[in-house]
């Protein structure tokens, strides 16, 4: 047992009150007149030193009172024996950041020697945990492993310390600092020691601790800071820069596209850090065949360059570390998707056609290259890889009929715009409805720019139309439709109409069929019939249309290290350091290293340093006792420390508060009060004594 307040214990000494209390005897105050006291024997009065407590349950129950107060203000504490024994122990979590900033000069070595230090010096009753950091978490040596192996630790430890190197990956702080404190907090056997995380790190500025956001840290854990420093800060940092809405991907010298040779333009964005001493940097190709080019750029400054190369390493020279010079870019890859157009070769060059501006409309991206090919009506043979199929009014043969509606109940796609030749056939050959539910009325058509129609009652939500869910793209009231064909929907079909024109009749209808997808339009995008091909709509939904199909021509986020490679189907995998893999469909790969990696034969994909890690400037500690961290380090930051003894003091008012052992000693105390109030009003004389007077 403790006590919380062993002051107030000496208010015990208080019983002495009535224990005199009792010893005194008052005299007696009546007067009462007596003759003569000449019969009466003479006796001689009791001296002070011979007196007798003559209640002795009443000075008990008065000196417990007293006893009991001064009792419950010291506030006692039971602790269990095992508490007791280690309540003066202490656990520990080494936490080693080995993320790609550690990389740095002897950073690495200091941390190595700290954390060898702080094993040599951990007493054997201590116990000891190590875990290394990036972005995510590794256990080096558990408590569990600790509590059973005490005696090896060091000599076990130092081995594995000596093993390890420094990664390529971020520093996620936050969520190493929250999975050690969560392990303290669980940790068996640890109740009522003295708990600490030790933090060796360089606590670069670049450090995520978005963990620690919302988080309340315990009371009883401390953080000790043991910042490691290299002798100058001179760093820069290179990383990709977002491509402009309006720039043309991969253009040559000649203003077009040059897929032949693989040139293109790059952004990168060159940053400094904020203490750098240094200013000037070049960049230069690896492989060559480009000029290097200079630049300038201010401490704690960025700036974004474009250059031009047919991809691989880019390389930064100018600063003190190299870890963070080099960018990997991957050759333009764009997935090639076979887009059919069921109609004449011919009209490709009328600009009257539909054929003209869907051509036109289907330029390739950097990671999409639509390839059109026109099929006429009376063909018979189908390509089978097609991904898309356009009609516009076209009517195709029985045997091509045939063909695309197998290919469509098998999983395929069509958009098919209903024109004047387009007949109740046609429509069953694409839907399945049969010819005799389907009512085909003539085309609205106004023949005068005065009188047209607009669309209402768009589903923006729909994924067809997905890029209308876009606030920008949501304006139709400048879309004018000239001429549309009156369509009324069958009930057994399975069609949602997604579009309606202001009068009400059908202008997009979608529906499944088998295993594909087929969507009507009413009205064409050709000026024949709307203004849909020369507005900034059309694109839009064209390439929703084909991101419905699984062919999305946004490009894929930049990888850094530590992020899971696309893997779709099973391939082999090449690393950057040579190393080959055979992954399986369902298999997961998580990048490692930066570099080129080789999927199959001839895809790659790049991964390179999180930019991040390349902001080396030291990091506040401010910024960690803002989000709650109770930090511990060397000089200054000690005083603004809350000390591990404060801690434990705490925790053991806590424990004393769950316990309540005052009210338990006030209870008790509130009924010796009653019962000694009781007692002394039996037992106070009826009668004063009186004292006789001789007359």
């Amino acid at each position: 047992m403790t006590w919380l307040f062993p002051l107030y214990l000496l208010g015990s000494l208080a019983i002495l009150g009535p224990i005199l209390m009792h010893l005194r005897r008052r005299p007696p105050q009546d007067r009462v007149e007596f003759s003569s006291l000449m019969f009466l024997e003479a006796k001689t009065p009791m001296p002070v030193s011979r007196r007798r407590v003559e209640d002795w349950l009443l000075l008990l129950l008065r000196c417990l009172v007293l006893l009991l107060l001064a009792i419950m203000f010291a506030r006692p504490l039971w602790l269990a024996k095992s508490e007791a024994a280690v309540a003066s122990n202490q656990a520990t979590i080494l936490l080693l950041d080995r993320s790609a900033s550690m990389q740095r000069g002897d950073l690495w070595k200091e941390a190595i020697a700290a954390a060898t230090r702080h094993l040599e010096q951990s007493a054997m009753t201590d116990r000891v945990a190590v875990a290394t950091f990036d972005r995510q978490l590794e256990w080096l040596w558990s408590f569990d492993q600790d509590n059973t192996s005490t005696s090896t630790r060091g000599e076990l430890l130092k081995t594995k310390l000596r093993e390890l190197k420094p990664g390529w990956a971020a520093t996620d702080l936050g969520q190493a600092l929250v999975q050690a404190v969560d392990e303290l907090a669980s940790a068996s056997g640890l109740k009522g020691w003295k708990k600490q995380v030790m933090l060796l790190s360089d606590l670069q500025e670049g450090a995520n601790m978005e963990a620690l956001r919302g988080r309340v840290w315990p009371e009883n854990i401390a953080v000790k800071v043991v910042r490691l420093q290299v002798p100058t800060a001179d760093n820069f940092t290179l990383s990709l820069a977002p491509k402009l809405d309006e720039e043309q991907p991969s253009l040559s010298t000649r203003g077009v596209p040059d897929h032949e040779s693989g040139r293109a333009f790059y952004r990168v964005r060159v940053s400094n850090s904020r203490e750098s001493q240094t200013s000037d940097f070049q960049l230069a190709w690896e492989s060559g065949g480009e000029a290097s080019t200079t630049g300038y750029v201010p401490p704690g400054a960025s700036r974004v360059l474009s250059l031009a190369g047919t991809a691989g390493t880019l390389k930064l020279t100018g600063d003190a570390w190299d870890f963070d010079n080099r960018l990997y870019i991957a050759p333009a890859q764009p997935r090639v998707m076979k887009i059919v157009f069921i109609g004449d070769e011919k009209t490709r060059d009328e600009a009257a056609s539909p054929l003209y501006y869907l051509s036109r409309a289907l330029q390739p991206t950097s990671s999409l290259r639509p390839e059109l090919t026109v099929v006429p009506e009376t063909a018979e043979k189908w390509p089978a890889d097609a991904d898309l199929v356009f009609l516009s009014g076209a009517r195709p043969g029985s045997a091509l009929g045939k063909k695309l509606r197998a290919w469509i109940e098998q999983g395929g796609f069509v958009i098919s715009v209903i024109g004047d030749a387009t007949a109740a056939q046609d429509l069953e050959a694409l839907t399945g409805v049969s010819a005799s539910s389907w009512n085909l009325g003539a085309s609205a058509s106004s023949g005068s720019t005065e009188d047209y129609r607009m669309l209402a009652n768009v589903q923006s939500s729909h994924p067809l139309l997905r890029p209308f869910a876009d606030e920008r793209l949501r304006d139709f009231t400048k879309l004018r439709f000239w001429k549309h064909r009156k369509l009324s929907l069958p009930k057994e079909a399975a069609l949602e109409v997604l579009a309606r024109f202001d009068q009400g009749d059908p202008a997009i209808l979608a529906g499944k069929v088998g295993q594909g997808r087929v969507v009507l339009l009413t009205s064409g995008w050709h000026p024949e019939d709307s203004q849909l091909a020369l507005s900034t709509k059309f694109v839009p939904l064209l390439f929703g249309w084909l991101e419905a199909a699984g062919f999305g021509h946004e490009s894929a986020s930049p990888l850094t290290v530590g992020d899971l490679l696309p893997v779709a189907t099973a391939t082999s995998l090449v690393t950057p350091e040579g190393q080959t893999h055979f992954l399986q469909l369902g298999d997961t790969f998580r990048a490692k290293l930066p570099g080129l990696y080789r999927l199959g034969k001839d895809h790659s994909i790049a991964v390179n340093l999180a930019p991040e890690e390349g902001r080396v400037s030291p990091m506040d500690l401010g910024k960690l006792r803002e989000l709650g961290v109770r930090v511990e380090e060397g000089g200054a930051d000690a005083a603004a420390s809350v000390k591990v003894e404060d801690q434990e003091q705490l925790a053991i008012s806590e424990q004393e508060a769950r316990q309540r052992a005052w009210l338990w000693l006030l209870g008790a105390l509130l009924s010796i009060v009653a019962m000694e109030t009781w007692l002394a009003s039996r037992r106070r004389p009826s009668q004063p004594q009186p004292k006789f007077v001789t007359a």
